[in-house]
């Protein structure tokens, strides 16, 4: 009696840009197709189909001996009702009986590989599954394509393996074996998969990055080089490639390229709001390291901060407000003040002095003064305690030789504190109080501000001096 090996199609890796973890899952279905076909439903449907196909014309097709056959039967009820445990404890005896080059062995080995993979335990899937290797490529048990399935499900298993490991030293060793046998696999393939160059570069890029402070610039370019390759097979590739090379673009620091990798993948997937904060960071890092070039990258991290928000993404506060700050970089002041008008109307943009204070400084920027100062006078009812936009709004009118406003918000913003130079703010309204020839109150502030440490003694001199002197002069008639 025989068994039959279809070859189905190969099972996708699942989670590649973790980097390099296989699905669960994943690997219990890829086993299922080696062993039991594409269509096959049952754990056991190894063991329905009994004819090998033979390797060559005159090659005779391996047998499973008559031992063997009078116990498929329960072998076969074990594995369909998920009997897991009793169901090893049969094959280990049967094991135990089966020479070491018979078929029996290759078919035991398979199906208890089978079983611990339907558990869920993948370390353990190994040695079986090793073992039906080693014979079916030494003894022509197994045809070319299932030894090829059965080769990447392996390399599968020690990333797996790999993936699971918290030493470093074991993970290392173990994810050299995966690609190992990876390099196996693809000896005995006849053309590259898309699947196929998407599981080595999953597992090159985990390879690579395997110690994040010390990069393997060896590993890492084959992983590149494997989701390059990967690329071109296919009219629409899966974008998990392109995520897979876009990840040893950024491990390289290739910024440029992936960018233009991150705008084929908002294209593919617009609705990722990952892909679209990548991008964005992406011209960002750009426009900070290429100097010359400055004002173009951040004008594409506009563009795509505009074309993110209009889908729906990138749409919190801090979102806009970095929207607000790249038209400001860019000194395009009027889309600056109408984004900052509307957003701290309506809240999408946070109601913080900061934002207040580049609004009114956009419109000073665009000599609309006026508007600055109505836009301060918003501010202080919007933030009723803060002292600090007091300040700002007296420096905007006494800069518009309105001293008497001035002093009033100067009175104001000591009152209210909060103030990021407290004894600046004094000296600053005894200046004023002293143009008004309040000279008592101007020697006053004076001596407040002389108990801050933000205040230049010669400062504080000079303007005493300037009073004194004012005091001395004959008051005219």
């Amino acid at each position: 009696m025989s068994a039959q090996f279809l070859k189905p199609p190969p099972a996708v890796p699942d989670r590649v840009c973790a980097y390099g973890r296989t699905g669960d899952s994943r690997i219990q279905n890829r086993f299922f197709a080696i062993f039991c076909g594409q269509n096959s439903v049952g754990l056991f449907c190894l063991l329905l189909c009994l004819v090998v196909v033979p390797l060559h014309a005159q090659t005779p097709a391996p047998q499973i001996s008559e031992a063997l056959a009078d116990d498929l039967g329960q072998l076969r009820t074990l594995t369909e009702t998920r009997s897991y445990a009793p169901a090893l404890a049969l094959i280990d005896r049967l094991l135990s009986t089966a020479a070491a080059d018979s078929y029996d062995r290759t078919l035991l080995s398979q199906i208890k590989a089978q079983v611990f993979i339907a558990q869920g335990d993948y370390s353990a899937a190994i040695a079986p599954l090793e073992t039906a290797l080693h014979n079916g490529e030494r003894l022509a048990h197994l045809p070319p394509a299932a030894l090829a399935d059965s080769l990447f499900l392996l390399a599968q298993l020690h990333q797996q393996q790999a993936s699971e490991s918290k030493d470093p030293a074991v993970r290392r060793i173990v994810l050299a074996r995966a690609v190992s046998v990876l390099r196996r696999w693809q000896a005995r393939i006849q053309k590259p998969t898309t699947d196929g160059q998407l599981f080595a570069a999953s597992l090159f890029y985990q390879q690579a990055t395997l110690d994040p402070d010390h990069i393997d610039l060896a590993a890492l370019a084959e992983a590149r080089r494997a989701a390059e390759a990967g690329l071109l097979l296919q009219t629409k590739p899966p974008a998990s490639l392109y995520v897979l090379l876009l990840a040893t673009l950024q491990q390289s620091a290739d910024h440029t390229r992936a960018a233009e990798i991150l705008e084929l993948l908002v294209e593919k997937s617009p609705d990722n709001t990952g892909y679209w904060q990548q991008l964005v960071s992406t011209y960002l890092t750009l426009a900070s390291t290429d100097e010359p070039s400055a004002s173009r990258h951040n004008l594409r991290a506009l563009l795509a901060l505009e074309r993110a928000q209009a889908r729906g993404h990138l749409a919190t506060p801090r979102d806009r407000f970095n929207l607000v700050a790249l038209h400001l970089g860019l000194r395009q002041f009027d889309p600056a003040i109408a984004l900052l008008e509307k957003g701290l109307a309506d809240g999408s943009i946070e109601n913080t002095r900061r934002n207040w204070e580049l609004l009114a400084n956009s419109y000073q920027q665009t000599l609309r003064v006026s508007q600055a100062v109505a836009t301060l006078e918003k501010a202080v009812k919007a933030l009723p305690d803060d002292g600090q936009l007091e300040f700002t709004l007296a420096q905007l009118h006494y800069a518009g030789a309105r001293p008497a406003d001035a002093r009033v918000h100067l009175e104001r913003a000591i009152a209210k504190g909060r103030l990021d130079h407290p004894g600046q703010a004094r000296l600053f309204l005894a200046y004023i109080a002293y143009e008004l020839q309040s000279f008592d109150e101007a020697a006053r502030l004076i001596s407040e501000a002389s108990a801050f440490d933000d205040v230049k003694k010669k400062d504080l001199a000079r303007l005493s001096k300037a009073i004194d002197e004012a005091r001395s002069r004959p008051t005219r008639p």
